[in-house]
């Protein structure tokens, strides 16, 4: 049997495209002019504050290594840490790398980050001939000083904790292969979108 090959990173991996979102504040104050005299001009006093942009990087994509598919089919599950853990079901056999999604990004101290998963919580991955493998069900994780607040919705909240406001989550998900997937490589996009205060 071939094998199924999501291997992303050197072949046009799933890309998990950053948005960079800046959140601008803009407060405009002016004093009460006082009232007219001879020879007075009146002043108006104008102050604004531009919040800083959070930035966000993509510094890996998901890699499911090397499938092997089979008559039945079944699930790849990548889990959303640092160092991933994939598992399968339906007796599917896989090896190599097994990589989740990395961001890295900068903030502020106790910034509250929200991320949108993918719209419908799913894409396509596309491959040989139009043949095509679902990953749905996005999973997201943080490590050292981000901290994972759960998800509302289809936002995943996270609070940055570095005094720096230095941050890094993960995502993982889980990958369907259909009974017989033809073998070759598959590609596919998601969105990540990100809000804070």
């Amino acid at each position: 049997m071939g094998s199924v090959h999501p291997d992303w990173q050197r072949f046009g991996r799933i890309r998990a495209w950053a948005a960079h979102l800046a959140c601008v504040l803009v407060a405009v104050a002016a004093l009460a002019p006082l009232p007219a005299a001879a020879q007075r001009q009146d002043f108006a006093l104008m102050r604004s504050e531009i919040a800083d942009a959070v930035t966000l990087v993509n510094n890996a994509d998901m890699d499911f290594g090397d499938i092997f598919p089979n008559a039945t089919g079944g699930l790849v599950v990548m889990t959303s840490t640092a160092t991933a853990v994939c598992t399968t079901t339906g007796g599917l056999v896989r090896t190599g790398v097994c990589k989740s999604a990395e961001f890295t990004g900068l903030a502020f101290l106790n910034a509250t980050l929200r991320v949108q998963r993918p719209s419908g919580n799913r894409i396509d991955l596309t491959g040989p001939g139009g043949a095509t493998m679902r990953l749905d069900t996005f999973a997201f994780g943080s490590s050292g000083l981000t901290a994972y607040l759960g998800a509302n919705g289809i936002n995943h909240r996270f609070r940055v904790d570095a005094t720096d406001g230095t941050f890094q989550f993960f995502v993982g998900g889980t990958l369907h292969v259909n009974p017989n997937q033809a073998p070759g490589r598959y590609n596919g996009s998601f969105q990540i979108r990100l809000d804070y205060n």
